[in-house]
């Protein structure tokens, strides 16, 4: 669905509408009014903020059964006692790390009392000390005799001194107590016990968690309610109120039941130059789930059209081909399955997550077997497996193709396995093109075939891709119509200065020389039209369209990031088979595990980092503004089961 217009409306009414007024528009939930002092700060009261402190607090302890409540709790006070004991054990446990360090330092000591040592300074007149210094150290240093032993710990000795005087000794550190080691202890473990009935009073109250969110959602639909009303401006002695707000155009129809018995009269007004208009968008089932995708990035400009359903079908084609793997994609729908049962109760975003995941395993599992990868495991070109390969499928075509043109690719095969001349079937040269590797054997030419063709159907998705960016935006830019062909003619031209055979030529789609010759004029062809167009459209200013095939270019070649990291993802899997193969089953299995687990890990990342990228920077550059403001109504927030 496109991005859906909005109007701005002028609200007049009597000063005793107001509350009424703001209590339906609230209800209804379609209206964003504009604020005098621009975008409104979720500067929230104290009282909420407590409540939003206290749930956050609450969703970290162990999940409990509702409570029955009790008719007189207070949940400001609830609030308060779970935000003080939370900063209570902040403090606690700094409190215990401090006296843990102060521990750890004197303990070698051992315990004695401060006071008698104080005393016996007091009667004797002399001065007693504890020194430190690093073992390695101390062989460097000529002890002094006034230095007595007392303690070694780690790689630390320890020294006192009974001394009428002061001492001070080069290269030791000295050790001053302000307590002794049991009141050190003592302090220690009175801290844990406060500790743990701050936790234990903290896992009792997440028993009210509910509680405290139902009483947050209507402390923030009310807060809600007071900031937006505030707005208004007042006039003749505060008898009239007015305010702007914006509405959708599909929801203009719900004014007269919102107005309906209230003394307030509405009425579009113009925009303002310069006026920032909010983006409303409706999106349901899958292109939901890619609006969610699209706000990650930016959110689209009014003068966009919705890019949700572009970017998640996208997203899951370049998702699955960096994945490269049918044996990944069915662990994923697994795991997707067990986390639609297991939160069959999740929130919508959590729902709609579920969703994208089920949709990436399923496209995962579906580039796999046309790729023909299944746990990174060699296939041979005859494995039933790659029956239903599509790649596989043209690897034999380019053989019979080569075999039958008796080209430079098909010489160079011939004079590293001789054998192959006389060899007219692409299965069989195929399958004869082999050589014994550490007990594996490897397909020297089907695996160049297959790769050669992954890559160019890399640079095929990137032409296809951008085109339809720049066919969506072609009303507006008229000069990407021209840029279409030349994308066009540039992929089929540029095999030619290559000197490379396209999927074209050995599928029999058209013949080489007509290919080049058609890729030629459509390239050239499609530039000068897309000149032509852009000086139509924007009269000298369209010379700037000259810059474009270099865009264009380099856009379309960062789609080799599916090829690159699809084959890295492959080569690593069949890597880590052969490790695990090597070592043996009980070794091996682990090696096995962990490396496809390191695989998945890696894999999911760059699918999801690189298959965003090429949507959000490739795609969006020829067909996206962005930098819109999200519509904002004032609405109702509901609790769960509301």
């Amino acid at each position: 669905m496109t991005v859906i217009k909005v109007k701005k409306y002028l609200f007049v009414g009597v000063k005793e509408d107001i509350d009424l007024f703001f209590k339906r528009a609230q209800a209804k939930g379609f209206v964003e009014f504009l604020s005098k002092k621009g975008r409104r700060a979720l500067d929230y009261p104290e009282d909420v903020q407590k409540l939003i402190s206290a749930l956050a607090t609450l969703r970290k302890q162990p999940h409990r059964k509702p409570a029955e409540l009790t008719k007189d709790l207070d949940v400001q006070k609830l609030a308060h006692t779970v935000v003080e004991n939370a900063l209570w054990i902040e403090r606690l446990e700094e409190e215990k790390r401090l006296l843990r360090a102060e521990i750890s330092r004197i303990e070698p000591l051992g315990d004695f009392s401060l006071e008698e040592v104080r005393e016996i300074e007091k009667e004797t007149g002399r001065h007693i000390q504890f020194f430190c210094v690093k073992r390695a150290k101390l062989r460097k240093l000529e002890l002094d005799e006034a230095l007595i032993p007392v303690a070694s710990e780690y790689d630390m000795e320890y020294f006192m001194t009974i001394s009428h005087q002061v001492e001070s000794f080069r290269g030791m550190m000295e050790l001053h107590f302000e307590k002794s080691l049991s009141q050190l202890e003592n302090e220690l473990e009175i801290a844990e016990l406060k500790m743990e009935q701050c936790i234990a009073e903290l896992k009792e109250n997440a028993a009210y968690i509910d509680f405290l969110k139902e009483h947050l959602t209507h402390a923030l639909n009310h807060y809600h309610l007071v900031s937006a009303s505030d707005e208004v401006s007042m006039h003749l002695n505060d008898a009239l109120f007015a305010v702007e707000g914006w509405i959708p155009e599909n929801r203009l129809h719900g004014l007269f039941p919102l107005l309906e018995g209230l003394g307030i009269h509405s009425e579009e007004v113009a925009i303002e130059e310069g006026e920032r208009i909010p983006t409303y968008m409706e999106n349901k089932s899958f292109a939901k789930v890619g609006e969610d995708l699209v706000h990650i990035y930016d959110t689209p400009a009014t003068t966009d059209k919705d890019p949700s359903g572009w970017v998640f079908w996208a997203f899951a084609v370049f998702f699955a081909m960096i994945i490269s793997d049918a044996g990944y994609g069915v662990i994923f729908l697994a795991l997707a399955l067990f986390l639609r049962i297991k939160f069959k109760h999740a929130k919508p975003s959590g729902k709609r997550f579920f969703r994208l995941f089920t949709v990436l395993s399923v496209f995962c599992i579906g580039w796999g077997i046309l790729s023909g990868s299944y746990f990174g495991l060699e296939l041979s070109p005859t494995n039933p497996l790659n029956k239903v390969s599509v790649i596989n499928y043209m690897a034999e075509k380019k053989a019979d193709y080569h075999i039958a043109q008796k080209d430079e690719t098909w010489a160079e095969a011939v004079k590293k396995f001789p054998d192959l001349e006389h060899v007219y079937d692409g299965v069989k040269f195929l399958r004869e093109a082999k050589v014994q590797k550490d007990g594996f054997t490897k397909y020297i030419i089907a695996d160049d075939f297959r790769d050669s063709i992954f890559m160019e159907i890399a640079l095929l998705v990137g032409v296809i891709h951008v085109s339809l960016s720049l066919l969506r935006h072609s009303r507006r830019h008229w000069a990407g119509i021209g840029w279409i062909f030349a994308s066009i003619g540039g992929y089929l031209f540029f095999p030619k200065v290559l000197s490379a055979t396209s999927i074209v030529h050995f599928m029999h789609v058209i013949p080489k020389v007509e290919g080049y010759e058609v890729g030629q004029q459509l390239f050239w062809g499609g530039i000068a039209l897309s000149l032509i167009l852009a000086l139509l459209q924007n009269r000298w200013a369209g010379f700037i369209e000259l810059t474009k095939p270099i865009e264009l270019f380099a856009d379309i070649l960062s789609y080799l990031r599916l090829y690159a990291l699809g084959l890295a993802a492959m080569i690593l899997a069949g890597t880590f088979n052969d490790m695990g193969m090597r070592l043996g089953f009980a070794a091996g299995f682990f090696i096995i595990l962990a490396g496809h687990l390191i695989n998945i890990a890696v894999g999911i990342m760059g699918g999801t980092i690189h298959g965003l990228r090429l949507n959000f920077i490739e795609w969006y550059h020829h067909s996206f503004e962005g930098g819109g403001k999200l519509f904002n109504p004032l609405k109702l927030i509901k609790s769960r089961g509301e």
